[in-house]
């Protein structure tokens, strides 16, 4: 008989046996990294293009190049793409972030086939209809007069421009005079000169056999659409000599908090026991400032850290909203939790608490095939293997109080913090 009042024995994960990405080189160079795995006979595909806002000429460029991809191509009408992939069943997803533009589909394994013979028309040969083109631009003009009027928005925007500077393509500078200067023929000009095979890799997860590696052989392995690999550009950051800033929004009752300053990359020793420090500050719900400003202040619904790693750049960001009576006590309050993983050690409960949520946020990460292919992507966009995730479990199960609060004092210093707020007032004592 169980005796429910005895706790089980917990016993550690020492390791994870997972599923590695292998690799195929198409014979046009493209390497194709898959994942077979599942039992379902489903597969995604993730077609992906070093055509992020870092390439583009001009605001939106990138972003409505790459929504453009399924408003029409030379065989088939947007219509009737969205009519071809609802009759089968198949999902797709287009999305363009600082450095790539995506071109994911999601397909049973039977319907790929077809599916490919339409991916492959509208990535190649995408037409830009100018009509499309309008329609969309509209959409995306109400769109955007929408979210510029949340605090959010408009506190995110200033700062990116305060981190990076204004003329970064890491900075938020889109205006709404800036869809009237895009033309179809920029679309064009950036399609042709980076959505080709020189500029390609593929992700495949599901049930990838050499029969789904011969259609993509078959359809983008050729030379119809080869080019020169493109040089990327460098630029220079430059942020903002004061380190406190507000967007004025009259009339809100709440307002918007953005902290935060430049983090290590993903390749930096400290990188891993990092993750474990800003986890504790801010990473989940039973956080230091959660407890703190959420659960015994009050001063906001939520408030969180987490570590944005881009492909140049990593920077550290605390995000909150809270009403504006509480701006000035929400900082201080912020600080003083910096200030005590400085100085107190962190105790062995709360320790454990955080690695086993880690942990288990980590297994989550590697549940399933298409979880697989997303945590490889994560380390293929900045050229890192799978040691990686070796040296997380290695720290994630030896790092120290000791050692977070060294950390602490050396990186959660408030001082060299950037603060943007976002609403109708801000303490005059911070300016």
């Amino acid at each position: 008989m169980l005796n429910r009042k005895i706790q089980p024995t917990v016993h550690p994960i020492e390791h994870i046996d997972m599923v590695q990405a292998e690799k195929r080189l198409l014979s046009n160079g493209i390497p194709v990294y898959f994942v077979n795995a599942g039992s379902q006979d489903v597969v995604k595909i993730d077609f992906i293009f070093e055509a992020g806002t870092w390439f583009q000429p001009a605001n939106l460029v990138a972003s409505l190049c790459n929504s453009m991809l399924e408003e029409g191509s030379s065989n088939f009408s947007a219509a009737e793409i969205g009519e071809k992939f609802d009759f089968y069943g198949a999902y797709i997803q287009l999305m363009a972030d600082q450095n790539y533009g995506n071109f994911n589909i999601i397909s049973l394994g039977k319907y790929l086939p077809t599916i490919l013979e339409i991916t492959e028309n509208m990535i190649k040969h995408s037409v830009f209809p100018q009509y499309e083109l309008e329609v969309l631009i509209d959409k995306n003009k109400q769109k955007f007069l929408l979210e510029n009027q949340k605090v959010k928005t408009l506190c995110q925007k200033k700062f990116t421009q305060v981190m990076f500077g204004e003329a970064h393509p890491y900075a938020i500078t889109n205006k709404i005079e800036d869809f009237d200067q895009v033309s179809r023929e920029m679309l064009v000009e950036f399609y042709q000169s980076f959505y080709h095979s020189g500029n390609c890799r593929i992700i495949a997860a599901g049930q990838v056999d050499e029969s789904v590696l011969a259609l993509l052989e078959a359809h983008f392995g050729g030379a119809d659409w080869q080019r020169n690999t493109i040089e990327t550009p460098y630029y220079e950051v430059s942020p903002d000599p004061h380190k406190f800033h507000h967007v004025e929004k009259a009339n809100g009752i709440q307002s918007a908090v953005r902290m935060g300053k430049f983090w290590v990359p993903k390749n930096h020793p400290d990188y891993h026991a990092l993750s474990v420090l800003v986890t504790i500050l801010g990473g989940y719900f039973g956080s230091r400032l959660m407890t703190n400003i959420r659960e015994e202040k009050g001063y906001t619904y939520g408030i969180g850290s987490f570590v944005l790693s881009l492909k140049h750049v990593s920077y550290l960001i605390i995000t909150t909203e809270v009403g504006n009576e509480y701006i000035e006590p929400t900082l201080n309050e912020i600080a003083i939790e910096m200030k005590r993983l400085q100085t107190e050690p962190v105790s062995e409960n709360e320790l454990e608490t955080v690695k086993s949520y880690l942990l288990g946020e980590f297994l989550r990460d590697f549940d399933g095939p298409f979880a697989l292919a997303g945590s490889f992507k994560a380390i293929n966009d900045f050229d890192l293997d799978y040691s990686f995730y070796d040296n997380y479990l290695h720290v994630l199960r030896n790092i120290t109080s000791e050692e977070l609060m060294r950390l602490a004092q050396q990186y959660l210093n408030p001082e060299d913090f950037y603060t943007v707020v976002a609403g109708s007032t801000f303490p005059t004592n911070l300016t």
